[in-house]
C-alpha cells in the first residue's frame, strides 16, 4: 500500500475515534442524568445506558492511543528532523 494511503486511513481512523470519543463523552455528561435512580425499574438511557457509553468511551480511548502510537512511529523521522531544526541543531531539511 502506498505511504499516502496508509497516512490517509490512519488519519481517518484518528478522526473517527476522536469524534466517537467526543460523542461518548458528551452524551453521558449533557444528556443522561447523573446519580442514582432510586426505585425506578430501569435507568434512563440514550441509545445505550450510561455504563454502555462509558465502556464505548474506554474502548475508543484505547483505539485512539494505539493509532496515535502508530502515527508517531510512522512520522518519527519528521518529528526528529523538525525538533533538531527548531532547537538549532543539524539541519537535514536544507
Amino acid at each position: 500500500m502506498n505511504k499516502w494511503k496508509v497516512n490517509y486511513f490512519l488519519d481517518l481512523g484518528l478522526f473517527l475515534s476522536a469524534l466517537g470519543l467526543a460523542l461518548s463523552g458528551f452524551i453521558p455528561w449533557l444528556i443522561l442524568p447523573a446519580g442514582r435512580y432510586g426505585r425506578q425499574a430501569f435507568a434512563p438511557g440514550f441509545i445505550f445506558s450510561r455504563q454502555g457509553w462509558v465502556e464505548i468511551h474506554r474502548l475508543l480511548a484505547i483505539v485512539m492511543v494505539g493509532l496515535v502510537l502508530v502515527h508517531l512511529y510512522l512520522h518519527w523521522d519528521w518529528i526528529a528532523d523538525m525538533t533538531r531544526r527548531i532547537l538549532g541543531g543539524r539541519d537535514k531539511l536544507r
